[in-house]
């Protein structure tokens, strides 16, 4: 079962990330499938909004497969790692017209960046995000920081960052981290409605308002994603980080040294 749908359908196309058996975490697969479709839409002159998704009720996404990520064994396969996905997202954000993030559920770590690459984010009632990267002793790796900040300041985004809240939906909201909120099971049909709003205005207008949008940003976040990774390497092949993928898979809390 391919872990990346993709599905087109009135110039609007749908990705949904399908691993919900691990709560659609990143891997390898679903890297590369991303990395093709940003390609592959990028190209697609009938496109007028792109949505993405998580598979089931549960989750969004979990962030990135910890047991595949102990492959990335040095700083330097971390800073890779951590490269290649911020120029994955790089693409996705920067697709012509507007990508509509659903939260289906919950977005942890890594699946949290994720959102924060999206135009506008739908958010459903009993889904929550939270930035847990400190809580595995890392920091964001994925191009999140510089959005974060972007989108709701340096103070809010140092509390999320380092205090690790489960932000829950109307909270997400009110800090404007999503656009809006929706019951449970109809955020889909909400970013659809987006979508055929958005189709309302002539496609050149679009993109316009999506390429300025871009230019304002590119500056600030290719040098904070850059600096990001820098400071993501050195805390990859950290004891504590080792320590914390240990108590993950033994299913234990963690003991840091302090």
């Amino acid at each position: 079962m391919a872990h990346l749908l993709c599905e087109t359908e009135n110039g609007v196309a749908t990705l949904t990330l399908n691993r919900p058996g691990v709560r659609n975490a990143v891997d390898a697969e679903i890297m590369d499938g991303l990395s093709e479709q940003a390609d592959r839409l990028a190209a697609e002159g009938s496109l007028r909004a792109v949505l993405l998704t998580g598979a089931g009720e549960e989750a969004f996404c979990a962030g990135g497969d910890l047991k595949w990520l102990r492959s990335f064994d040095t700083p330097e396969k971390g800073a890779a790692m951590s490269r290649r996905m911020q120029d994955i997202l790089r693409r996705l954000a920067h697709l012509p017209v507007p990508l509509i993030c659903v939260l289906n559920g919950y977005a942890l770590g890594g699946g949290a960046e994720i959102t924060l690459a999206c135009d506008i984010r739908v958010m459903e009632s009993h889904a929550w995000i939270a930035f847990r990267q400190a809580r595995i002793a890392l920091m964001t790796g994925w191009g999140g920081g510089g959005r974060l900040i972007r989108l709701i300041g340096h103070a809010k985004a140092m509390e999320l960052l380092a205090a690790a809240p489960e932000i829950r939906a109307e909270e997400a909201k009110r800090i404007g981290l999503v656009n809006t909120v929706v019951p449970k099971g109809e955020g889909l049909a909400e970013a659809r409605r987006m979508a055929a709003e958005i189709a309302q205005a002539p496609a050149p207008a679009i993109r316009a308002i999506k390429k300025y949008f871009l230019s304002l940003d590119a500056a600030f976040l290719a040098d904070a994603s850059e600096k990001e990774t820098e400071i993501f390497s050195t805390l990859w092949n950290s004891a504590s980080h080792d320590e914390a993928i240990r108590a993950f898979i033994e299913k234990r809390a963690p003991e840091f040294k302090k």
